[in-house]
């Protein structure tokens, strides 16, 4: 047997599957921000169901349930997870703190730039492109131009400037309104949806403080007669016109496939992702309520169509 020949064939004999079984024998811990809401749970079983097979162990932790966080410090020195993926901010937050140099993938957090993030941390970002929310906004609602947006500067500055740069490039006029302590909603709600076609609701937690919070928000724009485009189906219950959101257990796959990634020490070139997948509603029964029109000929790129019965 010639050398080279020997050497492939132990290559292909030892070396395949001493690195599958390594892969195999990989421990993952999932922690949790709070298994109560839907949409983390959703996005942790559609993980699960990804990772299983290529996984030799998954260990769940809910920061909620548990309520003391230094015992997920205590777990993760104990069990030294190969991977560590955090569900929603808070799990991030302490993902990080307590990881060290363990890498940590996160998804469902909110803005994650705000973040500070080291070499070892990846992630699916829980907001769409800034360029195809505000292309699908311009696409569905050709005659709104004049978009309003209400956001609190410690949360999302960094976004609210890109979308500055891509409300230019696709000839829309973005109307900011900035809050704090110091600036409630209340004093300026009325004057931003005086200026505006549609208010753009955006997630941020300085805005979106409460329940009585949102449904001031729905109140002041149906008395304005303005549309709302926003990121859940949740606020449909509240009057939205247009959601266009990341399709969920997409996110959790897709967190998945990075995580594969990772554990095989794969390149990655984009460490946080776009969501791979969205769902888009149109409810074109508030819309004729408030005599506002849509591009009919948008409709084929929307996935839920809600009219009045």
């Amino acid at each position: 047997m010639t050398q080279p020949l020997a050497l492939w064939l132990f290559l292909a004999v030892f070396c395949g599957p001493i690195a599958s079984t390594a892969q195999a024998q990989a421990k993952i811990l999932i922690v949790n921000s709070d298994n109560t809401v839907q949409k983390y749970q959703q996005v942790k079983d559609a993980f699960k169901v990804q990772m299983t097979p290529h996984a030799g162990r998954i260990i769940d932790f809910d920061v909620q349930q548990a309520g003391q966080p230094e015992l997920l410090e205590k777990l993760i020195k104990d069990e030294s997870p190969d991977l560590i993926y955090s569900i929603g901010s808070q799990a991030y937050q302490l993902a990080t703190q307590f990881g060290g140099s363990k890498p940590v993938l996160f998804s469902s957090v909110i803005n994650w730039q705000r973040f500070q993030r080291g070499g070892n941390s990846y992630g699916v970002a829980n907001e769409l492109s800034l360029s195809q929310e505000l292309s699908l906004l311009r696409y569905v609602l050709p005659n709104l131009q004049r978009i309003g947006v209400i956001y609190d500067p410690h949360f999302s500055a960094e976004r609210i400037a890109d979308a500055r740069n891509q409300c230019r490039e696709l000839g829309l006029t973005l109307v900011e309104q900035t809050i704090d302590e110091d600036h409630p909603l209340e004093q300026h709600l009325d004057g931003l949806l005086d200026k505006i076609d549609v208010l753009w609701l955006i997630a941020d937690p300085g805005v979106l403080a409460d329940r009585a919070t949102v449904e001031k928000i729905f109140t002041g724009s149906s008395e304005h007669q303005k549309p709302v485009y926003t990121y859940s189906d949740v606020f449909m219950n509240y009057g939205a016109s247009l959601v266009v959101a990341a399709d969920t257990p997409t996110m959790g796959r897709q967190a998945a496939n990075m995580a594969l990634a990772i554990l095989q020490r794969e390149p990655i070139k984009e460490t946080v992702q776009t969501p791979a997948g969205s769902h888009i509603t149109l409810n074109a029964c508030q819309l004729g309520k408030l005599k506002k029109d849509y591009n009919a000929d948008a409709l084929d790129a929307v996935n839920q169509l809600l009219e009045c019965h």
